[in-house]
C-alpha cells in the first residue's frame, strides 16, 4: 500500500516535470526566436548552450520514466524484478539525481548572476557598450520590474522582461520537482529493499 502511494507521487512528479520542462524548452526557444525577429541582442555564453541541452533532455527523460512508473503504479509492473520491482527505483534514483544536479547548475548560476542581471547593472553596461544586451544566457533577476524603465521605455522591453522572468522561475520549479523525485526514489528504493528482505526471511 505504501509502495503504491509513493509510486503515485512519483508518477505525478514525473508528469509535472515533463510538462514544466517541455514548457521551459518551448519558452526558451520562443525567447530566442522573438529576440532574433526583433533584432534584440542577448548574451551567448556556455550557460546559454548548456540550457539548450538540459531543458529538452529533462523533458525527454521525464517522459521516458512516466511509462514504467505508470505501469508500476497501475498494475504492479509486468515483472517485479524489472519495471515494478528492483530495477525501476534504481533507474529513477540515478536519472533524478543527475537531472537535479544539472538543474542545480542552471539555477545556481542564475543566483550567482543575480547582481549582474539587475536593472542598474544592465543600464550601466548599456551606457558602457552603447547597446542593451538581454541576459538570455545568464538567467534573470526577480528584482527587476518589467513595468518600469528601462524595460517600459524600450521597444518590446516589457514582453522580453516577462519572458525572461518566467523562464528563470520555471527553472527553479524544475529543480524542485527533480529534487522531490530523487527523495521519492530513495524512499521507494528503501521500501523495495524492505519488501525483498521480508520475502527472503519468509
Amino acid at each position: 500500500m505504501l509502495r503504491g502511494f509513493v509510486l503515485t507521487l512519483v508518477l505525478i512528479l514525473l508528469a509535472l516535470q515533463f510538462l514544466a520542462s517541455l514548457f521551459e524548452t518551448a519558452l526558451y526557444a520562443g525567447e530566442k526566436i522573438y529576440m532574433d525577429q526583433n533584432d534584440l541582442l542577448y548574451t551567448k555564453g556556455w550557460l546559454y548552450f548548456f540550457k539548450w541541452v538540459v531543458k529538452p533532455l529533462s523533458a525527454a527523460i521525464a517522459l521516458s520514466l512516466v511509462i514504467p512508473a505508470m505501469c508500476s503504479c497501475c498494475c504492479g509492473g509486468p515483472n517485479r524484478r524489472t519495471a515494478g520491482g528492483k530495477t525501476f527505483p534504481g533507474v529513477l534514483m540515478f536519472f533524478s539525481l543527475v537531472l537535479t544536479a544539472l538543474w542545480a547548475v542552471i539555477v545556481g548560476f542564475q543566483v550567482r548572476n543575480n547582481d549582474r542581471t539587475t536593472v542598474s547593472v544592465l543600464v550601466d553596461n548599456t551606457i558602457a557598450q552603447g547597446m542593451f544586451v538581454y541576459p538570455l544566457g545568464d538567467g534573470f533577476s526577480f528584482k527587476n520590474d518589467c513595468n518600469a524603465p528601462p524595460f517600459s521605455s524600450m521597444d518590446r522591453g516589457t514582453t522580453v522582461c516577462r519572458l525572461l522572468t518566467a523562464e528563470s522561475a520555471i527553472a527553479v520549479v524544475c529543480l524542485a520537482l527533480w529534487g522531490l523525485t530523487f527523495l521519492m526514489s530513495l524512499f521507494l528504493h528503501c521500501i523495495v529493499r524492505r519488501n525483498s528482505a521480508k520475502g527472503v526471511s519468509v
